[in-house]
C-alpha cells in the first residue's frame, strides 16, 4: 500500500509541476480535485504512520520505566507471578525468570558438577577403578587398549606429544590419561599403574605404544618408582649366586697395579713427535737463501 502511495506522490508533483502545460486542457481540469484528494490521503496515511511510531516508541519507554520502578521488586519475590506475567507481557524488556533465588540454584548446580566430576575421586584415585563407570567404560582392557591418534599420513609419528593439556585448553584427541580426568596418576593407585608394566619384563611400556604423552609418561614413571620404593608394586631384582669355593680377593696375580709407561719412566714424551727433533743442516740452509731479505741480522753469539 504505501509502494503504491508513494507512486501516486510521485505522479501528483509531476503533474504539479506541470500544471501551467496542462491548465490548457478541459479533460485535466476535471482530474484536478480528484488528484487533490489523493494527495491528502497520502500525506495523512504518512502522518499516521509517523505518529504511530513515535508515540509506540515514547509509551514503551514511559510503561517499561514505570513498571520497573513499581512492581519489580514486588516481580522477584513470587515465582508464579513471573510465570503469569512473563507470559502476558513478552515484549517488555525485564527478565523476570532471571531471579536471584534462580542464580544462586544455578551456581549451586554447577558446583555441585564440577565436584562430581574433578573432585569426586581427587583423594582416592584408585576408588575409580572400582566403579561401574569405569567398568562401563573401559571394562577389563587397560586404559590405552582403544586409543589411536589422529595423525596425518599411514605412518604414525615417532614420539607422542608434549602434552595435551596448556593451562585450561585442552588438545584434540588427547592422550588415554588426559582425556579422562578421573584416571589420578599416584604411587597409591596401583591398579592403573600395573596397566604401564609389562607382564613379562616388569619394564614400563613405551609411550609410542600407548599413546600416553610425554609429560604424563614421565608422571607415571616417577609415580611407579616410588610405588617401587614403597614396596606397593613387585619388580625383578635379578639373583647372583654366592660361590664360597672362588676367590672373590684382589690378590692374585690377574689384579694388580698397573707399570707406570716407559715414557714416564725415562722423562720423555709420551709420544717420539713431541720432542724436539733438530732439521738438517741442508734444508735450513736452503731456506735461509731463500728468505734472505725477510731475515733480522741475528746477532753474533758472545
Amino acid at each position: 500500500m504505501t509502494f503504491v502511495f508513494m507512486h501516486i506522490g510521485h505522479l501528483f508533483s509531476f503533474i504539479f509541476t506541470h500544471k501551467a502545460n496542462y491548465i490548457s486542457f478541459p479533460c485535466y481540469r476535471r482530474l484536478f480535485p480528484l488528484i487533490y484528494l489523493f494527495f491528502f490521503m497520502y500525506f495523512f496515511f504518512l502522518l499516521r504512520n509517523f505518529t504511530a511510531y513515535v508515540l509506540g516508541k515514547m509509551a514503551g519507554s514511559l510503561c517499561g520505566a514505570i513498571w520497573r520502578a513499581t512492581v519489580g521488586s514486588g516481580i522477584r519475590s513470587s515465582r508464579p507471578q513471573q510465570v503469569l506475567l512473563a507470559g502476558v507481557a513478552p515484549r517488555l524488556r525485564f527478565q523476570f525468570l532471571s531471579t536471584e533465588v534462580e542464580l544462586a540454584d544455578k551456581t549451586a548446580t554447577s558446583t555441585t558438577t564440577s565436584f562430581d566430576t574433578t573432585s569426586r575421586y581427587k583423594e582416592k584415585p584408585w576408588d575409580y577403578l572400582i566403579s561401574e563407570e569405569y567398568q562401563e567404560r573401559y571394562g577389563e582392557q587397560p586404559v590405552w587398549t582403544n586409543y589411536r591418534r589422529n595423525h596425518k599420513g599411514g605412518i604414525p609419528p615417532q614420539k607422542t606429544r608434549k602434552m595435551c593439556i596448556r593451562g585450561d585448553k585442552v588438545c584434540g584427541n588427547p592422550c588415554p590419561i588426559c582425556r579422562d580426568q578421573k584416571l589420578g596418576v599416584d604411587y597409591r593407585n596401583v591398579k592403573l599403574l600395573e596397566q604401564f608394566i609389562s607382564p613379562h619384563s616388569g619394564s614400563i611400556l613405551d609411550a609410542t605404544q600407548t599413546g600416553v604423552c610425554r609429560k604424563q609418561q614421565k608422571n607415571l614413571t616417577n609415580a611407579i618408582t616410588q610405588a617401587r620404593d614403597h614396596g606397593l608394586l613387585s619388580f625383578h631384582i635379578p639373583i647372583i649366586e654366592f660361590q664360597p669355593t672362588a676367590d672373590y680377593s684382589n690378590t692374585h696375580a690377574a689384579v694388580n697395579k698397573t707399570p707406570p709407561a716407559a715414557a714416564l719412566q725415562n722423562q720423555t714424551a709420551w709420544y717420539p713427535w713431541y720432542d724436539w727433533q733438530q732439521p738438517p743442516e741442508k734444508e735450513v740452509a736452503r731456506l735461509r737463501k731463500m728468505y734472505k731479505p725477510f731475515l733480522k741480522v741475528e746477532a753474533a753469539p758472545s
